[in-house]
C-alpha cells in the first residue's frame, strides 16, 4: 500500500518557518543532512494525520534546493509517497513505460535510510513527486 510520507517545503528563512509552525503547535522532531542532495531536512510530525512536513534547507549552493530557491523562491517543493520495500524499481519501470520522466536513472539515497527517485514535474501536472522505499 502506498501512503503519503511527507510534503517537502523549500525554505529560505528556517527560523521564521520554525516560529510559524511553533505557533501552530508543531515542532521539529528530527534534522538530517542528505549530502548527496545538498540539503538539510527538518521534519515536523503532523498530529492526527499520516505523514509529516519536511522543511528543506539548501546547504550546498549547487544542490537542488538552493537551485530551486534561486529560480522559484520558497514554497512547496514536492510530495513524497512511500512504497513497500522492494517496489521502487517496479514502479519506476512502469512509470517510464507509461511516459513519465524520472529525475535519476537509478534511485539515490535519501533521508531516513530511504532509496528515492523523483518524477519530473513536466510529466505529471507540474508537481514534483518523490517515490521512496526503505533501503
Amino acid at each position: 500500500m502506498i501512503q503519503l510520507n511527507h510534503i517537502g517545503i523549500a525554505v529560505d528563512d528556517l527560523g521564521r518557518m520554525e516560529k510559524l509552525f511553533s505557533i501552530l503547535g508543531m515542532k521539529i522532531s528530527e534534522v538530517e543532512d542528505v549530502p548527496e542532495q545538498g540539503v538539510r531536512a527538518h521534519f515536523l510530525p503532523l498530529q492526527g494525520a499520516a505523514g509529516r512536513l519536511e522543511l528543506l534547507e539548501g546547504v550546498d549552493p549547487n544542490g537542488t534546493i538552493a537551485k530551486f530557491l534561486k529560480s522559484r523562491g520558497p514554497g512547496i517543493h514536492h510530495l513524497s509517497f512511500l512504497l513497500p520495500k522492494g517496489k521502487l524499481q517496479q514502479v519506476s519501470d512502469t512509470l517510464r513505460n507509461e511516459g513519465f520522466r524520472l529525475i535519476y536513472s537509478e534511485p539515490k539515497q535519501g533521508a531516513h535510510q530511504m532509496r528515492v527517485n523523483f518524477i519530473h514535474p513536466a510529466t505529471c501536472g507540474g508537481i514534483l513527486i518523490e517515490v521512496m522505499e526503505p533501503s
